[in-house]
């Protein structure tokens, strides 16, 4: 009689596993983080992108392109990136190992940007000032 009933000990071991539960998902999530963060770090291998799909090549290429886009266009990186991932997958992986081409192709994003937004001031306001 003075111990714990079944029901209660049954209570307290499910209140326990959950937290088990919460726990490990807690550090699957940390871990993956890490994951995604060293993936980052890490050279573009050919067997880990010939084993994704084209999406995921795009986005694997895109997490790796836009710190370093970042870098220089801080306020348009998310834009360039975008504008960047148009183009085919193997001229990505050559913008990655080249930092002069890459320069050359944000520069020429930035001048498309340029023009776009003279095209969106002139028919906002025509005749000019």
């Amino acid at each position: 009689p003075g111990g714990p009933s079944q029901q209660q000990q049954a209570q307290a071991q499910q209140q326990q596993q959950q937290q088990q539960r919460e726990q490990q998902a807690q550090q699957h999530a940390h871990q993956q983080a890490q994951q995604r963060a060293a993936a980052a770090q890490e050279p573009l291998t050919l067997s880990a992108l010939a084993n994704a799909s084209p999406q995921v090549q795009k986005n694997m290429i895109g997490e790796r392109l836009y710190p370093l886009i970042h870098h220089s266009q801080p306020e348009l990186a998310g834009k360039i990136t975008g504008m960047l991932l148009e183009m085919d997958n193997s001229e990505l992986l050559h913008l990655l190992e080249s930092p002069d081409a890459l320069r050359m192709k944000v520069s020429e994003a930035l001048e498309v940007l340029k023009q776009h937004q003279a095209q969106i001031n002139a028919q906002v306001n025509p005749g000019g000032d």
